[in-house]
């Protein structure tokens, strides 16, 4: 097997040519310890196995972001044999720093030349061959969203393989005296990287590889100092102008640029797109668009999805032991709990499908780092930074993301200030844990303003972010230093239809095996938290005591027809009643079409029962017992529905959500939405999963988990907004907040960022519901009013004077004190 090691910066078309070269072989999972995304693919080549590693885009090889230390430690353990290289043509000379550093590894390089189309277009006269043997690898033109290049790439990557290394060298000059004397220091051998490279690496001071060179570190950030001393200049920096410079070189001797001067494609579109008094509304156009698409129409598309889950629940029901009129077996409790727990969830694919899709489309347009570009002139008024963008991004700012890779990817910001507050507000984002609770409330109480108020939910998180960075970094954070926003916006592309399906459905699949693992096994220990310890000896004794006295009255009844006797124990009943409740779920999700079928079914299966379930014009006795069924039907499923909540009520988690309830009240919140909160610790999903089981009204229903809370739950609109207010400003989840401790390194943020934000959803919550129920608000009236509240308090937080330490004289106090 060859393994390739796929690198390049983002946005020169990686994924493109990832899945141009592997096809559809992918597998899609995390490196080990980290969330970053790692997708792999094999495919075979003249009898070769061949899997392809899609590292993490990275701009350069250091160990300032998570990404860049992901891919440089796949590089160093999971010894790769070849490492492809993927260049953006188009911008060849900025992408030449990263393949520098990759061909100095000591490790066979393929470069590919993407985007090869774009070039072109832009009159670039590119010599393939100088570059290549410039570089001394093989160097492969391709345009990975025409599909071309494909067979080339593979035949460079067999060539590799076989083809001895050719030492790749940049002369550092006045360094190469330094790099030979700590190559010296260095006396472990290791495989996977060459010693010129690991020298260079640690006279860079970074940290990845100093940690495997303990012995020598002293000796080396000495002679760092030595060369400062001599030259003053970094060594870090002296090679970084050397790397650049080299690529100048490269650039000018290889590349002939026809329409220099002229403006570009993307230069036209930047100047509508970052023009500074379009640009916000555009941008608030496009995240209003994506809203209507994904929840107005993907909600719409839960219609036909919907079935297909109820169908699924029947499937299961139909599996599972029968009730003996009102004692359901645990087994069968636990089934309808689990299938109900993950429909929940799975209703609304349809909506991630067009969500993640959308998202693929502006990432791979280039929007994402121009929409950083417009929001920098925001963010530093609040103390946040331009490269707080990605992490706000990935927290959910834009639209549904995850607060964990949001907080990690805070790493890559320089500034300390900046790196805090951001780590401190992403959690105030939507996540995309929230967007189906969010969803669901919307489903259950604002169906008509579902996308106005989806809008106000999204972009008040940012505001809230806002407004808790700008108190952060006037207060507590204020004397931290801070430095100034630096962005490479990449050229427009066009997305390829293949690439936006297939990152819209890995996302969507991440999410389902989330729901099929953490979410399930949530719910798991919810459902034995709320059994336990179940009904009383009373209470179970005054049940089977209305059970009996229902029977009783359905016997009587029956006895006056000719199937009294055959309708005179539990069991017949039992029977007949499971059977017409499986029946009614069955008819309540099938389309006319499908009636027939399930009639036809139902007669042959149980045509005695269908007697009375669809009984004939003719026959008046087993009318009477219809309408006998069906009052024992309703009756029956008014004792479940309190047997379950006296159950519900009773149990341990209920125990909890009750004592919670003197408080919570305030806010609007029952027991049963403090029991959703509690089990969304440890994932938000499970607030979705808790609701549709806990309002499900019993096995006969097939209700959408909206439909059951709107007609269960005794909320109203107001509640669902005190609700979402509280939603929207407490932590993601347990996980986000250890990542809070792992990037501030203290447990005291860690805390704070657990009890500041639930205080203050709390506050809020409780002072919307209370004003609302005085002044007889409505719940899109009383949101209304918390927004605009939101968004008048960031205004005028805005305009408060930023002080900045750093970057406004040039010195540091601690290295003034120093000198």
């Amino acid at each position: 097997m060859i393994k390739v090691a796929l690198a390049g910066q983002p946005n020169c078309g990686k994924s493109t040519i990832f899945n141009l070269i592997s096809g559809l072989k992918q597998h899609i999972a995390n490196y080990p310890g980290v969330t970053v995304e790692k997708k792999s693919g094999t495919f075979s080549h003249q009898g070769e196995t061949i899997e392809v590693v899609d590292l993490p885009g990275t701009y350069s090889f250091s160990s300032y972001s998570l990404e860049e230390r992901v891919a440089k430690e796949f590089i160093l353990n999971e010894e790769p044999d070849i490492i492809v290289n993927v260049v953006d043509a188009s911008n060849i000379k900025r992408n030449l720093y990263l393949t520098f550093q990759l061909l100095e590894i000591g490790k066979p390089v393929v470069v590919v030349l993407n985007m090869m189309d774009v070039a072109a277009r832009r009159g670039m006269d590119i010599d393939v061959q100088k570059i290549a043997r410039m570089l001394s690898c093989p160097v492969v033109p391709a345009s990975g969203a025409r599909g071309e290049g494909k067979e080339a790439i593979v035949e460079a990557i067999m060539q590799a393989k076989t083809t001895p290394y050719n030492e790749f060298k940049i002369n550092y000059e006045e360094l190469e005296p330094l790099i030979k004397e700590t190559q010296a220091l260095i006396t472990t051998d290791s495989p996977q990287a060459s010693r010129r490279w690991l020298a260079i690496k640690a006279l860079e001071g970074d940290g990845v590889i100093l940690e495997k060179l303990p012995k020598a570190t002293l000796a080396i950030r000495e002679k760092c100092l030595d060369f400062h001393r001599q030259y003053d200049k970094d060594v870090e920096s002296f090679l970084a102008t050397m790397r650049y410079d080299s690529a100048d070189v490269i650039y000018h001797q290889s590349v002939v640029e026809k329409q220099q001067g002229k403006k570009t494609a993307t230069d036209i579109a930047d100047g509508l797109i970052l023009n500074r008094w379009l640009s916000f509304p555009i941008l608030f156009l496009i995240i209003f668009l994506i809203y209507q698409s994904s929840i107005v129409y993907g909600y719409k598309l839960t219609d036909y999805t919907w079935p297909l889950l109820a169908a699924f629940k029947n499937f299961i029901i139909g599996i599972s032991p029968e009730a003996d009129f009102t004692q359901v077996p645990m087994i069968t409790d636990f089934a309808i709990w689990m299938v109900n727990s993950a429909n929940a969830l799975l209703n609304y694919i349809p909506i991630f499908l067009i969500l993640f899709a959308l998202i693929a489309i502006l990432e791979d347009v280039g929007y994402m780092p121009r929409m950083a570009f417009i929001l920098d002139r925001i963010f530093k008024k609040f103390g946040l930074h331009g490269q707080s963008t990605l992490p706000l991004v990935l927290g959910g700012a834009f639209v549904g993301g995850c607060a964990v890779p949001g907080i990690m990817a805070t790493k890559g910001i320089a500034d300390e200030r900046a790196r805090m507050a951001t780590i401190l507000s992403v959690p105030y984002m939507n996540c995309l844990a929230k967007v189906p609770f969010y969803t669901l409330l919307l489903g259950a109480f604002f169906e008509a303003q579902m996308a106005l108020m989806m809008f106000f939910i999204s972009t008040a998180t940012l505001f809230i972010a806002l407004i808790v960075a700008k108190i952060l970094t006037a207060t507590v954070l204020k004397t931290r230093e801070t430095s100034p926003f630096v962005m490479e916006l990449p050229p427009y592309h066009l997305p390829t239809f293949k690439g936006v399906i297939f990152r819209a459905f890995e996302r969507v699949w991440m999410y389902i095996k989330k729901v099929g693992t953490i979410v399930l096994a949530v719910a798991i220990v919810l459902f034995a938290m709320l059994e336990l310890p179940g009904l009383s000896d009373e209470q179970k004794v005054a049940y089977e005591a209305r059970s009996d006295a229902l029977l009783t009255s359905f016997y009587a009844q029956a006895a006056k027809t000719s199937y009294g006797e055959q309708l005179s124990t539990r069991e017949s009943v039992s029977g007949l009643l499971n059977t017409y409740d499986d029946y009614r779920a069955r008819r309540m999700s099938a389309s006319p079409a499908q009636a027939g079928n399930i009639d036809a079914d139902f007669e042959a299966k149980a045509p005695f029962y269908m007697t009375f379930i669809k009984p004939p014009a003719d026959d008046a006795e087993a009318k009477t017992i219809n309408r006998q069924l069906r009052n024992l039907s309703r009756d029956r499923r008014g004792i479940l529905q309190e047997m379950k909540n006296d159950k519900v009520e009773s149990s341990l988690l209920g125990f909890i959500g009750r004592s919670l309830e003197p408080v919570t009240q305030f806010a609007g919140f029952d027991w049963k939405i403090n029991v959703a909160f509690l089990s969304s610790f440890a994932a938000r999903e499970s607030a979705v999963a808790t609701l549709g089981s806990i309002y499900e009204n019993n096995a006969a229903d097939n209700l959408r988990a909206e439909e059951a809370m709107a007609q269960n739950s005794g909320y109203t609109p107001l509640h669902a907004a005190a609700i979402i207010i509280f939603m929207l400003l407490t932590p993601p989840c347990i996980a986000t907040m250890i990542v809070v401790k792992l990037q501030t390194g203290s447990y005291k943020w860690m805390l704070f960022a657990i009890f500041f934000p639930i205080t203050l959803g709390f506050l809020a919550a409780s002072l919307i519901f209370t004003l609302g129920t005085g002044f007889g608000w409505s719940g899109v009236e009383a949101f209304a009013l918390f927004y605009g509240t939101v968004i008048a308090l960031a205004l005028f937080m805005g305009s408060l004077p930023q002080k900045r330490i750093n970057w406004s004289g040039g010195f540091t106090k601690s290295i003034l004190n120093k000198s």
